[in-house]
C-alpha cells in the first residue's frame, strides 16, 4: 500500500459514513445546491467544471484522510493537497501535492484578509476571489515558525457566506464543505492563491491544455462505494 498513513481501517471508514451521512444531506448537499442556483451563471465554465468536480469527489470518491505519494490513486486516501491537487489535475493543473508549497502556485490574490467583526473572525474581501481559487491557512511549528498547513478550493459565496470544498472532520468521507470563518478558520487564514486564467469563468470556453480528463479511479478503496458511483459528464466538446 502507497499510503504511509491512513486514518482508518474499513471497518471505521464504513461507520464513519453511515454515522455523518444524515449530516451532510442536511449541510454539504444543501450547499451544492446553493452553488448551482449562485453561480448558474458560469456554468460548465473551467472553474465550474472545477468545482463540480470537487463536488464529484466528495459525492463519489469515497475518499479517507491520509497521506502518501498518489494515495488516492491506490487506495482512495487524500489529505488537503493531495485533493486539491488531484482535482486540479483532471483539468491538466500540476499541483504539488505539499500543503506548505501552496504559496508559490499562482499568483495571489490581493485585499482578501481577515479581521475581527462583532467578537468573530470574518473573512473580507470577498469580491476579489472568484470560485476555483485556491485558499490557504497557517500552522504554527513547535519552535514558532508559520507554514501552510491546510489549503481548500474556493467555491463561492452561499447564503452570504465563503465556502471552501476540502478535507474535513465529521464528513462521511475525507472531504466537506466548510463556510464558517468565525474561529479556526478565521484565525489561521493565510492567503488566497489564483491559477486559473483569464476565460475560466465563461460558459463554454474551452482552456487549450485543461480539457477534462476525468476522474480517477482508486485500484482499490479503504472505504468501499457504499452506492453507485455515477460518473460525471465530461465537457471537452464546448465550442471556444
Amino acid at each position: 500500500m502507497s499510503a504511509s498513513y491512513i486514518s482508518l481501517t474499513t471497518e471505521e471508514a464504513v461507520a464513519k459514513y453511515k454515522k455523518n451521512y444524515d449530516e451532510y444531506v442536511k449541510k454539504e448537499l444543501v450547499r451544492v445546491a446553493q452553488y448551482r442556483e449562485a453561480y448558474k451563471h458560469i456554468k460548465e465554465s473551467l472553474a465550474d467544471q472545477i468545482v463540480e468536480r470537487a463536488i464529484w469527489y466528495m459525492e463519489h470518491g469515497y475518499t479517507v484522510y491520509g497521506h502518501g505519494y498518489n494515495s488516492y490513486h491506490s487506495d482512495g486516501v487524500v489529505d488537503c493537497s493531495g485533493f486539491t491537487k488531484l482535482v486540479y489535475g483532471d483539468f491538466g493543473f500540476e499541483l504539488t501535492g505539499v500543503a506548505k508549497k501552496y504559496d508559490n502556485i499562482g499568483t495571489r490574490v490581493e485585499g482578501v484578509y481577515t479581521k475581527i467583526v462583532d467578537g468573530y473572525w470574518s473573512l473580507e474581501g470577498l469580491e476579489n476571489l472568484r470560485p476555483g481559487d485556491i485558499l490557504t491557512w497557517w500552522k504554527q511549528r513547535p519552535d514558532g515558525t508559520f507554514y501552510i498547513g491546510h489549503v481548500g478550493i474556493y467555491m463561492g459565496q452561499l447564503d452570504g457566506n465563503p465556502a471552501v470544498i476540502c478535507t474535513a472532520s465529521g464528513a462521511p468521507t475525507a472531504i466537506g464543505i466548510i463556510t464558517g470563518f468565525k474561529r479556526w478558520y478565521g484565525l489561521h487564514f493565510y492567503n488566497a492563491q489564483r491559477i486559473l486564467p483569464e476565460g475560466s469563468w465563461t460558459p463554454g470556453k474551452v482552456i487549450p491544455g485543461h480539457e477534462d480528463r476525468g476522474p480517477v479511479i482508486p485500484e482499490r478503496y479503504v472505504l468501499p462505494p457504499q452506492k453507485p458511483i455515477v460518473m460525471p459528464n465530461i465537457q471537452n466538446s464546448q465550442e471556444q
